[in-house]
């Protein structure tokens, strides 16, 4: 069963953040192909929000783009094909090697969000230690099994998904206790405040995504009385 990742990258540490810069509002999206070919990652972009002409201006600037070329013109927007540098291939190909499938992206002049399918979830602890090795972030905002959908994740990071889910299996739920926060914190080798800060933070995003979506239905029902 796969995992789905949401993560977002820094523009500034990614791609076409120069682009950005020149042109403010301009938008990028990945246009997913039928086979990824590890040779050629993100290969193809849908851009918007600039005029043509200034946005391959634009592009021919870009630090981070060995070349480009049209692929198709709707007029408002444009599919490009993109040749990365060196840097930017590299950094997206440590994903591929950890067994992960770049399911979508989408780009601004601030931020990059990444969703990936992973395989293996002990490969995206390598995937963020390749980034921060790399010098880039990778801020882990959702984390969830494939089989649960969007919905299943309860807006999880990363870090409150290993703390909900150790203290689950420790029975720091169980009646009598079987473990305690102090021992849960050691074993994630955090302090004992990041840990109640976590599990707190998880815990409303688990309230917030159940009965907070019940308490709407409900509200939106029939009177029954």
């Amino acid at each position: 069963m796969g995992t789905i990742v949401e993560a977002v990258v820094p523009a500034t540490e990614f791609a076409l953040q120069g682009t950005s810069e020149s042109l403010g509002d301009v938008a990028f999206r990945l246009e997913r192909v039928v086979a990824q070919d590890a040779d050629s990652i993100m290969p193809f972009l849908w851009v918007a929000g600039a005029e043509r002409a200034s946005l391959e201006d634009a592009l021919d600037t870009d630090p981070s783009i060995e070349d480009f070329s049209l692929v198709t013109d709707l007029g408002e927007k444009w599919l490009y094909e993109m040749r990365w540098v060196d840097r930017i291939e590299t950094l997206v190909r440590t994903i591929v090697d950890e067994r992960a499938v770049l399911l979508a992206a989408t780009g601004s002049a601030v931020t990059w969000e990444l969703k990936f399918l992973f395989l293996d979830r002990d490969a995206i602890r390598s995937v963020e230690a390749d980034f921060e090795e790399a010098g880039t972030s990778f801020d882990v905002h959702r984390i969830y099994d494939q089989r649960e959908g969007a919905l299943g994740a309860h807006g999880l990071t990363n870090k409150q998904y290993r703390a909900l889910a150790l203290a689950l299996e420790r029975g720091y739920y169980d009646v009598p206790r079987t473990t305690n926060a102090k021992e849960l914190a050691a074993e994630l080798g955090i302090s004992h405040q990041a840990l109640s800060e976590q599990l707190r933070r998880a815990h409303e995003s688990v309230v917030d995504d159940t009965v907070g979506m019940s308490a709407s239905a409900l509200s939106e029902s029939p009177d029954d009385s």
